[in-house]
Protein backbone atom coordinates (compact mmCIF):
# COMPACT_ATOMS: atom_id res chain seq x y z
CA UNK A 1 0.00 0.00 0.00
CA UNK A 2 1.17 3.52 -0.72
CA UNK A 3 0.03 6.95 0.36
CA UNK A 4 1.34 10.41 -0.37
CA UNK A 5 0.99 13.29 2.08
CA UNK A 6 1.61 16.74 0.65
CA UNK A 7 1.66 20.18 2.22
CA UNK A 8 -1.07 22.41 0.81
CA UNK A 9 -0.40 25.59 2.80
CA UNK A 10 0.50 26.51 6.38
CA UNK A 11 -0.25 23.31 8.33
CA UNK A 12 -2.90 22.00 5.92
CA UNK A 13 -1.89 18.62 4.46
CA UNK A 14 -3.61 16.40 1.92
CA UNK A 15 -3.18 12.63 2.16
CA UNK A 16 -3.90 10.73 -1.06
CA UNK A 17 -4.31 6.95 -1.27
CA UNK A 18 -5.61 5.38 -4.47
CA UNK A 19 -8.39 7.75 -5.57
CA UNK A 20 -9.23 9.01 -2.07
CA UNK A 21 -8.15 12.16 -0.25
CA UNK A 22 -8.30 13.34 3.33
CA UNK A 23 -7.08 16.60 4.81
CA UNK A 24 -5.52 17.45 8.17
CA UNK A 25 -4.84 20.83 9.73
CA UNK A 26 -4.01 22.42 13.05
CA UNK A 27 -6.18 24.66 15.23
CA UNK A 28 -5.84 28.40 14.70
CA UNK A 29 -4.18 28.79 18.12
CA UNK A 30 -1.40 26.49 16.85
CA UNK A 31 -0.90 28.31 13.54
CA UNK A 32 -3.35 26.37 11.40
CA UNK A 33 -6.64 27.34 9.79
CA UNK A 34 -8.74 24.66 11.57
CA UNK A 35 -10.13 23.49 8.21
CA UNK A 36 -9.78 19.78 9.00
CA UNK A 37 -9.12 17.34 11.83
CA UNK A 38 -5.66 17.28 13.34
CA UNK A 39 -3.54 14.21 12.58
CA UNK A 40 -4.22 12.91 16.12
CA UNK A 41 -7.97 13.37 15.65
CA UNK A 42 -7.74 11.54 12.32
CA UNK A 43 -5.87 8.72 14.09
CA UNK A 44 -8.71 8.43 16.64
CA UNK A 45 -11.26 8.60 13.80
CA UNK A 46 -9.41 5.76 12.07
CA UNK A 47 -9.78 3.61 15.16
CA UNK A 48 -13.44 4.53 15.65
CA UNK A 49 -14.44 3.91 12.07
CA UNK A 50 -12.55 0.60 12.02
CA UNK A 51 -14.40 -0.49 15.18
CA UNK A 52 -17.63 0.51 13.45
CA UNK A 53 -16.84 -1.51 10.33
CA UNK A 54 -16.12 -4.64 12.37
CA UNK A 55 -19.27 -4.11 14.47
CA UNK A 56 -21.38 -3.84 11.30
CA UNK A 57 -19.72 -7.01 9.91
CA UNK A 58 -20.69 -8.85 13.10
CA UNK A 59 -24.25 -7.56 12.91
CA UNK A 60 -24.63 -8.56 9.26
CA UNK A 61 -23.19 -12.02 9.96
CA UNK A 62 -25.69 -12.49 12.81
CA UNK A 63 -28.66 -10.83 11.10
CA UNK A 64 -28.74 -7.96 13.60
CA UNK A 65 -29.98 -4.48 12.85
CA UNK A 66 -27.33 -1.80 12.28
CA UNK A 67 -29.31 1.44 12.24
CA UNK A 68 -28.38 3.72 15.13
CA UNK A 69 -25.02 2.01 15.76
CA UNK A 70 -22.42 4.54 16.93
CA UNK A 71 -18.89 4.52 18.29
CA UNK A 72 -17.92 7.24 20.75
CA UNK A 73 -14.25 7.84 21.53
CA UNK A 74 -12.53 9.82 24.25
CA UNK A 75 -8.78 10.13 24.72
CA UNK A 76 -6.17 11.69 26.94
CA UNK A 77 -2.82 13.23 26.09
CA UNK A 78 0.27 12.53 28.17
CA UNK A 79 3.86 13.80 28.15
CA UNK A 80 7.34 12.24 28.14
CA UNK A 81 6.94 11.58 25.27
CA UNK A 82 3.97 13.71 24.22
CA UNK A 83 1.37 11.32 22.78
CA UNK A 84 -2.11 9.89 23.17
CA UNK A 85 -1.96 8.15 26.53
CA UNK A 86 -5.31 6.39 26.67
CA UNK A 87 -8.31 5.83 24.44
CA UNK A 88 -11.80 4.82 25.52
CA UNK A 89 -14.11 3.52 22.79
CA UNK A 90 -17.78 2.93 23.53
CA UNK A 91 -20.01 1.12 21.08
CA UNK A 92 -23.60 2.29 21.24
CA UNK A 93 -26.00 -0.37 19.99
CA UNK A 94 -29.60 0.79 20.53
CA UNK A 95 -31.31 -2.58 20.01
CA UNK A 96 -31.95 -5.35 22.52
CA UNK A 97 -29.84 -8.41 21.85
CA UNK A 98 -28.81 -11.37 24.02
CA UNK A 99 -25.75 -10.95 26.23
CA UNK A 100 -23.84 -13.52 24.17
CA UNK A 101 -24.36 -11.39 21.04
CA UNK A 102 -23.19 -8.26 22.91
CA UNK A 103 -20.01 -10.05 23.97
CA UNK A 104 -19.44 -11.32 20.43
CA UNK A 105 -19.93 -7.87 18.96
CA UNK A 106 -17.44 -6.42 21.44
CA UNK A 107 -14.89 -9.18 20.70
CA UNK A 108 -15.24 -8.54 16.97
CA UNK A 109 -14.82 -4.78 17.42
CA UNK A 110 -11.71 -5.32 19.58
CA UNK A 111 -10.22 -7.38 16.74
CA UNK A 112 -10.44 -4.54 14.22
CA UNK A 113 -7.40 -3.98 12.01
CA UNK A 114 -6.47 -0.58 13.46
CA UNK A 115 -6.82 -1.78 17.07
CA UNK A 116 -4.65 -4.81 16.35
CA UNK A 117 -2.08 -2.55 14.68
CA UNK A 118 -1.93 -0.35 17.78
CA UNK A 119 -1.59 -3.37 20.08
CA UNK A 120 1.16 -4.89 17.92
CA UNK A 121 3.01 -1.76 16.93
CA UNK A 122 4.39 -1.77 13.43
CA UNK A 123 7.98 -1.07 12.60
CA UNK A 124 8.23 2.52 11.32
CA UNK A 125 11.26 3.51 9.26
CA UNK A 126 11.78 7.20 8.41
CA UNK A 127 14.15 8.34 5.68
CA UNK A 128 15.03 11.62 3.98
CA UNK A 129 15.02 11.73 0.18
Amino acid sequence: MKMEVSLQQGFLFKATCASHEVMTDQPEKEGGTDRAMTPAELFIASLGTCIGVYAVRFCKRHNLRTEGLKVSLDWTVVKDPWRIGSIKAEIYYPHNIPETEKKGLLRMAEACFVHETILHKPEIVMEMK
